[in-house]
């Protein structure tokens, strides 16, 4: 019976990803849910390196019948190329919010963090807890992201090339040659923000339900198509979101502390620690709900009379209420009630 109680009942590998490499944490639970580290190790994080983390794998699985996990945190884009791969392999794979593999090491009071910490927190968060297998994102989603991504940064190319334009204009002696090539780059740019636009309005159109769902979203004053896209691809329609406070985490807007005792309070700010596409996204809906829509006015013009010097503060806090109410339309695939009562419960 003893010798029964030793055999291993699950087998998980902790996979903590960065741009280059991967540390990988091989572990196993056995009948008496005592976990057991088998190996630990480096590959590279291409298509060589998760080659050779498959074989790595196979000399550890002794029993095929035993179900074998893999554990990644979702790391920006590192991980999702790893993930795919072993998602086509055939493998179980759990991806995981950083906030959520965070609380699990607070939970057992783990203060180290280094890569193969963290690659074995994972593994026993693997075996410990029940976690929703990964899907992955649909084609028509994953092309939706890249899309709204690449219209972002010609967007941001757009406007540093306009800036140069201003300046070079009102400069001394501006030369011909220079302002006509930059308003020749702006209609470039212009012509191939149109032409994403265009294919992502196709991409929307292309999923019914999706599409039902973006026009809910888009009933909020200050919410196009375009923000509501880039906020469901980035979320991959809040697939791995579980509650709004996760949600308000994984875009960076969580709020951090900085006090201890009366020596040292320092001032409030959001993290930043999250999906930066996001908060790109809904900066400047924002100031126009903050405009023209009269729940999220009034919370802007409260916060502004605390601190008027900083009007970001208001901007920032409509950005998160913004954030929650599109989590909820999607979710619920309804459109936006005007009368909504917006709670700080919810914020």
């Amino acid at each position: 019976m003893a010798n029964t109680c030793l055999n291993p009942v699950k087998y998980c590998v902790g996979i903590d990803i960065s741009k280059d490499e991967m540390a990988v944490c091989f572990s196993q639970t056995d009948g008496q849910q005592r976990i057991t580290i088998k190996g630990s190790r480096k590959f590279s994080n291409n298509l060589r390196g998760w080659k050779s983390l498959e074989t790595w794998i196979s000399r550890f699985r002794k029993n095929a019948e035993v179900p074998l996990v893999l554990v990644v945190e979702a790391t920006g884009v590192y991980y999702e190329g790893f993930a795919y791969h072993f998602k086509v392999q055939g493998y179980t794979l759990h991806v995981v919010l950083p906030n959520k593999s965070k609380h699990f090491a607070k939970s057992l009071n783990i203060k180290t963090k280094n890569d193969n910490v963290d690659a074995a927190l994972l593994a026993r968060m693997g075996l410990e807890r029940n976690l929703p297998t990964w899907k992955g994102m649909s084609h028509n989603m994953q092309k939706i992201k890249q899309l709204s991504r690449q219209r972002a940064a010609l967007q941001q190319m757009r406007t540093r090339v306009s800036n140069q334009l201003h300046a070079h204009t009102h400069g001394h002696a501006p030369q011909k040659s220079i302002v006509q090539g930059m308003h020749q780059h702006l209609k470039f740019l212009d012509k191939q923000i149109k032409s994403l636009e265009a294919e992502l309005n196709q991409s929307a159109a292309n999923d019914p339900e999706i599409k039902q769902r973006l026009d809910n979203i888009c009933t909020i004053k200050g919410i196009g198509i375009m923000t509501a896209l880039t906020v469901v691809a980035e979320t991959n329609g809040f697939d791995l979101i579980e509650n709004k406070s996760q949600l308000v985490s994984y875009a960076g807007y969580d709020v951090v502390e900085n006090q201890s005792g009366i020596s040292l309070k320092g001032k409030t700010r959001i993290s930043k620690k999250g999906n930066s596409h996001i908060r790109s996204a809904l900066y400047f809906p924002a100031l126009c709900a903050a405009k023209y829509e009269p729940k999220l006015q009034n919370i802007y013009q409260r916060i502004l009379e605390k601190n008027p010097r900083v009007k970001m503060i208001g901007a920032v806090a409509v950005q998160r209420k913004l954030l929650v109410l599109i989590y909820t339309l999607y979710k619920k695939n309804e459109p936006y009630e005007p009368n909504f009562e917006v709670t700080s419960k919810a914020a």
